[in-house]
């Protein structure tokens, strides 16, 4: 015990740097985690896959079937010059490629979508056990969970489908938990003025774990085979969770070794007057019904399901629009798959502040959070569609693609945002719930993906306009709801007794205030 002692006091730096920014470093390096641990796939199944067997496969029955008058899958989509193209007349690199699979578009889609059937079962619930047992160690134990099934992922595939399907899904359940907990964290280590930054900075963990693993999987599966990838991903969340496990506390109000200056700033910040309020806050039953049934709930559930969306089609299926239509080679897809994300992280450090810069001017934060939303989610939907008719012209698309992606990083201090502000205490319910309708879509997009592209297989660029269309219109459907019902400030059933009677006071006095000041005029 005195050992783990001095390990994390060694650690905490000496108290060097706020504890609240050590959990903001922890967060972004756990977003970064589960993101690593989720789009591994995503790049690795581009070695997995026989793409040139299966279109060996289905250009004579396509041409038997046509007769010759339809080109066949094989030739129809666009091979695009670019200095990434692999050249077929040279030889194969050294390096271990690894066991291929025939797996077709409708396995493929079930393949990267697998991941959130567990995903979306867990967020609530796991939430609810984390009130209850601890935020820190639920998460904890869950990623560590993801991490080693990660790591026995390619075992799982030499067994075959099925199992590689079911091991998918146990990484997706114990990762449900993760963005919930770390929202609900927010609402009693982050002061009110610096709730965006902190937000965004732990978001941004997420594309920069793309930034990461789609480049070094490129290297990976190239030099050492596709299983590498996930070996070495699900090892770098075994040494995140020791840090993690040593380093964070549920709140100040537990942490050992915070400063008393630190602690009495956050408490005062949030209108705490003891150390015993942001520890009960978690403790307090939620009010269900009331719930999930306001319709401010359900103005930031919508567009968290719109937004997903958008964005699941993009985390899923670039690498694979890369390689297929623009004739991107392993390495080269990797490497620009990261490319919008690498901008996106930049990004996500740049809104929170701004947003919190613009409310210190004394805006609204209510106009903050829906013009962030609107730049979050028109943008990117008029991007995609764009996009979708640029076909060879690569840097056009890469521009377009990017902007996609990155402007997805204002819905952080958008309604992400709100979500925290309209009711702090059952912020982390909240976001549960939305991101278990939101997530819905992980699965369901690269459904839909798969489905189009064997639909139109004869012609799959047909098949890529219509999932951006049908993504794009999705995403500005829940823009509207958010800028129709959207709000910030904290609801009435959000409140416990001691702060409803705390406002009413306050409001008295205000009232009591200005009538004395209007007397004070008549007089004069």
């Amino acid at each position: 015990m005195n050992a783990y002692k001095k390990f994390q006091k060694s650690l905490m730096c000496c108290n060097c740097l706020p504890q609240r920014w050590i959990l903001c470093v922890m967060s972004f390096f756990g977003t970064f985690t589960v993101y690593s641990l989720r789009v591994n796939l995503s790049s690795a199944i581009v070695s997995m896959v026989d793409y040139e067997k299966l279109r060996a496969i289905r250009s004579p029955l396509n041409n038997s079937s046509s007769s010759g008058a339809t080109q066949s899958f094989n030739y129809s989509v666009p091979k695009c010059e670019n200095v990434f193209a692999k050249n077929a007349t040279e030889p194969a690199a050294d390096g271990w490629e690894g066991e291929k699979f025939l797996w077709d578009g409708n396995m493929q889609g079930l393949a990267l979508g697998s991941y959130f059937y567990g995903y979306i079962c867990s967020q609530t619930f796991g939430t609810w056990i984390a009130r209850k047992l601890g935020r820190v160690r639920v998460f904890g134990f869950c990623i560590l969970s993801a991490s080693v099934f990660t790591i026995i992922l390619p075992f799982a595939t030499q067994i075959g489908f099925p199992v590689f399907v079911a091991t998918r899904i146990l990484i997706g359940f114990f990762s449900g938990v993760s963005y919930p907990i770390l929202q609900a964290m927010w609402t009693v280590w982050a002061p009110s003025s610096e709730r965006s930054k902190f937000l965004s900075i732990q978001y941004a963990g997420g594309p920069f774990g793309n930034i990461i693993v789609w480049p070094l999987a490129g290297l990976l599966q190239t030099n050492f085979g596709w299983e590498s990838v996930f070996y070495i991903t699900g090892m770098m969340g075994c040494i995140w969770f020791v840090f993690w496990w040593v380093l964070i506390y549920d709140s100040p109000a537990e942490h050992p070794l915070i400063s008393e200056e630190e602690k009495r700033y956050i408490q005062d910040s949030l209108g705490y007057t003891g150390n015993d309020e942001s520890i009960n806050q978690r403790t307090r039953a939620v009010p269900w019904k009331t719930l999930l049934g306001s319709i401010r709930v359900w103005s930031v559930i919508i567009p968290q399901f719109t937004s997903n969306f958008l964005l699941f089609v993009f985390l899923t299926m670039l690498p694979t629009y890369l390689r297929t239509v623009l004739n991107f080679d392993i390495k080269g897809s990797a490497v620009l798959s990261a490319i919008p994300y690498m901008v996106k992280f930049l990004t996500f450090l740049v809104v929170g502040l701004l947003a919190d810069w613009v409310i210190s001017l004394g805006v609204k934060p209510i106009y903050v959070r829906k013009l962030w939303t609107s730049i979050g989610m028109f943008v990117p939907g008029l991007t995609a569609i764009i996009a979708a008719y640029m076909e060879c012209n690569i840097a056009v698309v890469l521009l377009l693609f990017t902007l996609t992606v990155a402007t997805d990083a204002f819905n952080t201090a958008g309604f992400k945002t709100a979500m925290i502000e309209m009711a702090p205490a059952f912020a982390g319910i909240i976001y549960s719930f939305a991101n278990t309708i939101a997530t819905s879509s992980g699965f369901i997009a690269p459904q839909v993906a798969g489905g189009l592209l064997e639909l139109h297989q004869d012609d799959p660029i047909q098949g890529w306009r219509s999932l951006f269309w049908l993504a794009s219109v999705v995403i500005y459907v829940g823009c509207i709801f958010f800028l129709v019902f959207g709000i910030s400030h904290v609801q009435k059933w959000a409140k416990t007794d001691a702060e409803i009677e705390k406002d009413n006071m306050q409001q008295v006095t205000e009232e009591t205030s200005q009538n004395s000041g209007q007397k004070m005029n008549l007089l004069i």
